[in-house]
């Protein structure tokens, strides 16, 4: 247990010497998530209402702003929030709506400025939405009726969804980066060598590493978690069975072991800093890409979900799903069964990767091949 301990402590000691790599590691995916939370589509729009200018128009515009003000989620935000405004000027909004009399009807005409096509398309539908509300209001008793059931108690902003999917993506990055950096720099400056002739167990190296990874992870994991809790408000919850803080890691834990072991092997095969950092990057943003990153993979269904099914990112969306939203999603046996064979098998793959790279016969080192001829 004390050989372990030293193990562990030189292994943290290694931050310094790669102090960059541990920044981009740990703290991208949080700076990630607050720039993209800058951008992400709010879903009540400010929508500018021409003032009516006369009295037969401005019975129209009020039941067009009654109309919209009603468009929106029955647990959460409106989608609207109607203002009047003066007459148009020419480029000095966004978007803005008229009511004009049309061949006898009064039409609501809504003009854009300089935007691009996505607000476009979300102007758009809203207004469509509120002209849905006037038209089956008009119908009276024939008009339809619709019951909605929200699956929620109540409606959570897509940046907490966004935060979400990013967890396991980074203790991946952090995890398989700084373990394909780490056992690349062991070769490039000759400590793999030591490693070979220590009188240690290669389990106990292989252990000391893999449990730096993983709590060097989970502290990644932490700061984006306390981001998402400060910018959304949504801190994951108790279950009767498991506090929510060590449910969380629970969930994150094998994660974070399939990408130190991935890491380790890509340092173990190519030997070099650049190419195995390329290699933990590449594949965590592909892990995060096919495994839910922007939505469940049962909602975009087909290819996507069964791609999905392979990545270890997506069976751990969907097991956080339960601590943050209250709700389950798939069969959590499943997904817990996915991480444990997936954290397993890295495992297996990595000891037997290390043992042909690392623990060989100092008869088939290269540099005495050559002595020999």
């Amino acid at each position: 247990m004390a050989r372990f301990r030293l193990l562990l402590l030189t292994e943290f000691k290694l931050f310094r010497a790669t102090v960059p790599v541990h920044l981009i590691a740990i703290l991208q995916p949080t700076l990630l998530f607050l720039l993209m939370g800058l951008v992400l589509v709010y879903p009540t729009f400010d929508m500018a209402v021409a003032r009516p200018t006369t009295p037969e128009a401005a019975a129209h515009v009020e039941a067009l702003v009654s109309a919209m003000r009603q468009v929106g989620s029955p647990i959460g935000l409106p989608y609207i929030n109607p203002i009047l405004v003066e007459a148009p000027v020419q480029g000095a909004t966004r978007q803005i709506i008229t009511v004009e009399d049309r061949d006898g009807a009064p039409t609501a005409v809504q003009r854009y400025g300089l935007i691009d096509s996505n607000l476009v398309k979300n102007f758009r539908n809203r207004l469509t939405a509120a002209g849905l509300r006037l038209w089956n209001g008009s119908l009276g008793r024939r008009g339809v009726l619709v019951e909605e059931h929200p699956w929620l108690p109540r409606d959570l902003p897509y940046t907490l969804y966004f935060g979400v999917a990013l967890l396991p993506m980074t203790v991946c990055l952090a995890a398989s980066l700084l373990g394909g950096v780490g056992t690349a720099m062991d070769f490039e400056f000759g400590a793999i060598t030591e490693y070979r002739l220590a009188p240690l167990s290669p389990a106990l190296i292989l252990a000391a590493r893999l449990v730096r990874l993983v709590l060097t992870a989970l502290v990644s994991a932490g700061i984006l978690l306390a981001a998402i809790g400060l910018s959304t408000g949504a801190w994951p919850q108790a279950s009767p069975q498991l506090a929510a803080l060590p449910l969380v890691a629970a969930i994150l834990l094998p994660v974070a072991v399939t990408a130190g072991c991935l890491g380790i092997i890509a340092g173990l095969i190519l030997r070099r800093t650049i190419p195995t950092f390329v290699v933990g990057l590449t594949a965590s943003l592909g892990g995060w890409l096919l495994g839910d990153a922007f939505g469940l993979a049962a909602g975009f269904g087909g290819g996507y979900q069964a791609v999905s099914r392979l990545t270890p990112n997506a069976h751990a969306v969907e097991l956080l799903f339960r601590p943050y939203y209250g709700v389950t999603v798939a069969a959590p046996a499943s997904s817990a069964l996915a991480l444990t064979l997936f954290s397993g098998g890295m495992v297996l793959l990595t000891a037997l990767a290390y043992r042909r790279a690392v623990i060989r016969p100092m008869g088939d080192h290269p540099r005495q091949r050559r002595s020999r001829r």
